[in-house]
């Protein structure tokens, strides 16, 4: 900031020489002198000129770049559902961790069990963190979504009759786990492997309708939200295992 603040001002000062030469131009008798500070005041003017607009084209580039390459944000999707498709082709190269904090995903468990069943098999990790079943919390999001009585719960019960048949088949079942938790924040988290997709559960508005966001480790935005999930899954506090 005080770098871009110091070039403002350098070049504003050399705007006003000329604009100065420019006046001085009316003052001056002779001819030649007068085209001579005619023309360095253009020069001076236009080149400040051009170097504003360049530099702010720069410092937005600059802000872009740093989005990008320092938070790592690679995408905003409108609404969940769309952002599925680059969870989808993520998904098919997932070797190592599943790390999701959401309602039930019903959907997902519907379109993905075979496949996840597979990976699974071969040592897949995962770790489900949803609220409990009969929280308040989870009855007020049924009324949030205009969602039925009971419908959100019926999907986190079917969630972890799931993670119960997965231990089943994985190598190592400790491998396999589900956790409870029964306060804010409720937010949407989808780590697969070194990509983290996250986005809020919004008053009136269904999930799979609601804004998303997806990173990409090592930088910073995804390294943020995994050591997040890491206190969050940690923390006895805030999350426990199913009774």
């Amino acid at each position: 900031m005080l770098e871009q603040t110091n070039a403002s001002l350098i070049n504003l000062v050399i705007c006003c020489i000329g604009v100065i030469c420019l006046l001085a131009v009316f003052f001056i008798e002779n001819e030649d002198g007068r085209n001579i500070l005619l023309s360095i005041s253009c020069s001076l003017i236009a080149s400040t000129v051009v170097s504003y607009l360049t530099s702010k084209y720069l410092v937005r580039m600059s802000r872009i770049k740093n989005i990008v390459e320092h938070w790592g944000l690679e995408a905003i999707y409108e609404t969940r559902q769309k952002m599925n498709q680059s969870t989808d082709i993520a998904f098919e190269s997932l070797e190592k961790n599943l790390d999701i904090v959401a309602w039930g995903l019903k959907s997902f468990r519907d379109a993905k069990n075979k496949i996840v069943r597979e990976k699974v098999k071969r040592g897949l990790k995962i770790r489900f963190v949803t609220l409990h079943p009969d929280s308040e919390y989870v009855k007020q999001r049924e009324i949030d979504e205009k969602e039925a009585s009971g419908q959100i719960k019926h999907t986190i019960l079917n969630l972890q009759t799931w993670i119960e048949d997965l231990q089943t088949i994985a190598p190592k079942p400790e491998n396999i786990q589900v956790k409870y938790y029964n306060s804010l924040p409720e937010d949407f988290y989808f780590r697969v492997d070194d990509r983290i997709f996250i986005g809020p559960y919004l008053y009136g508005i269904s999930s799979q309708q609601t804004i998303s966001y997806e990173f990409k480790a090592p930088a910073k935005g995804a390294t943020y939200y995994k050591d997040y999930f890491e206190r969050l899954w940690n923390d006895p506090e805030f999350c426990v295992k199913p009774e």
